[in-house]
């Protein structure tokens, strides 16, 4: 299907809806497809002046960028008995960068763990049972790894390793001296 075709769908099934069932199928969209919240909550609860323009806050210094943040899974055990703990993981493939230590983090939980589904939330557990210094935004941090080749990202709720970052943490990590 097209762009166009998607577009002219989507119109087609938003059109008969009222303006909240329209925000809450929206919502859901951004949330499933893009792995952020939609923004238009905030829009909508923005105060408007007489016009129906939404005013700009003046106590505002910068414009929220309405990235969801990831968070800490506290139940997820990165030190299973009888398994490599994640530290000791991390430590022996020896990422050199960020988008290693991504892969590398996708890689043990789902070999090591078995995990059926990876998240961002998991990934950000993983860097911080690893001591590693979160990026900036991880989110485009997993996907500037996608873009490598490393990691299918598609789905920020179900991140998947390709073959190609399995030959990455299997035979590449750590890098070898010259």
């Amino acid at each position: 299907m097209s762009e166009i075709n998607s577009m002219k769908s989507v119109e087609d099934a938003l059109e008969p809806l009222d303006e909240a069932a329209r925000k809450r199928v929206l919502d859901w969209a951004c949330a499933r497809y893009l792995g952020v919240q939609s923004t238009i909550a905030a829009v909508a609860q923005q105060p408007q002046d007489q016009s129906g323009s939404v005013k700009k806050a003046k106590t505002a210094k910068k414009k929220a960028k309405g990235k969801v943040l990831p968070k800490q899974i506290k139940d997820l055990n990165l030190k299973p008995p009888g398994k490599t703990s994640g530290q000791d993981f991390a430590l022996e493939k020896k990422p050199s960068n960020v988008m290693h230590k991504c892969v590398v983090a996708v890689y043990y939980l789902r070999d090591e763990l078995g995990l059926p589904a990876i998240s961002v939330d998991h990934v950000f557990t993983f860097f911080k049972n690893a001591t590693w210094k979160i990026p900036a935004d991880l989110i485009n941090t997993l996907q500037q790894a996608g873009t490598a080749g490393w990691l299918d990202t598609a789905d920020s709720q179900n991140i998947i390793i390709t073959p190609i970052g399995e030959n990455l943490v299997e035979h590449d990590l750590p890098k070898k001296g010259k």
